[in-house]
């Protein structure tokens, strides 16, 4: 009857689900063996292991023809110890020499020579020949570099001073700047002059000293003895202080100077007079 075979059939499939359970649940007879010779138990096998798909083992599969065996990295090799196989660290790296003694010159040489101990100093800054001589050689040092034909400084190319307000006894250092133009040479004299002390003039050795004498006295306030006409050349004779000296203050001394000689007045004016706008001024 149609029934009867439904609850054959059903009844079956049950029955062969529960022997295809017990199948799964129990080990393979192989494991079997090999967990009674090792005397350990047998890890339960899993679906898919090489065991139940007979595939051999991952060792004994060949490696991809394809893929080349990954190369070893090397190891490292070890920091240098800071000792004596370490590298040095270079050498500091050392500014150019700006200022040196002047050693094998046969000029400075024969002013050495010439005016002994009166010479304090022969340095070259950067290439610039510099000489230092007392004050009281100052005119027969000039004297003997306009007449010497070894030298042959005829031309003055500048004068000026220079303030230190520190260096006592000698607060100023007056600055020579020689040129001679037959061997297109340059020399600088320095002579260092106290403050209220006069210094002698070169207006006898060079005449354009005349002009550049004024000026440093008119802005240092340091007088130069045998000058033949020594007055102030920028600013009036009656200018408070020397503007070029340190402690000279830079600020109102104009204002000062101009409320004693200007008569002036100040006058309030309507700006709206002068308010134009743009476009009438053009």
């Amino acid at each position: 009857m149609p029934d009867e075979e439904k609850v054959t059939e059903e009844a079956g499939a049950q029955a062969g689900g529960t022997e295809g359970k017990k199948e799964a649940s129990e080990p393979p007879a192989q494991d079997q063996t090999k967990t009674e010779a090792t005397g350990a138990p047998a890890p339960p096998a899993s679906a898919g292991t090489p065991s139940e798909t007979g595939a051999p083992p991952a060792a004994d599969k060949p490696a991809p023809t394809g893929t080349p065996p990954a190369k070893p990295t090397p190891p490292k090799a070890a920091p240098p110890a800071h000792g004596a196989g370490a590298k040095p660290p270079p050498p500091a790296k050392k500014g150019p020499t700006v200022t040196v003694e002047i050693t094998g010159d046969r000029l400075i040489d024969k002013i050495k020579q010439q005016f002994g101990d009166a010479i304090t100093e022969a340095v070259a800054t950067l290439g610039q020949q510099i000489v230092r001589v007392s004050k009281q050689s100052l005119v027969d040092l000039c004297r003997f570099l306009r007449d010497d034909p070894e030298a042959a400084f005829d031309m003055c190319a500048d004068l000026t001073l220079v303030h230190w307000p520190d260096r006592k006894g000698q607060e100023f250092d007056l600055v020579v700047n020689l040129y001679s133009v037959p061997h297109n040479k340059r020399l600088r004299v320095k002579s260092g002059v106290a403050d209220g002390d006069s210094c002698p003039s070169l207006t006898g050795m060079w005449a354009g000293a005349d002009w550049m004498e004024r000026e440093a006295y008119d802005m240092f306030g340091v007088k130069f003895e045998g000058h033949p006409d020594l007055r102030r050349i920028l600013l009036p004779e009656d200018w408070p202080g020397f503007p070029l000296r340190k402690e000279y203050p830079i600020g109102y001394r104009d204002n000062e100077w101009t409320d004693k000689h200007i008569d002036y007045l100040e006058v309030d004016y309507d700006t709206s007079l002068i308010d134009v706008k743009y476009s009438e001024r053009r």
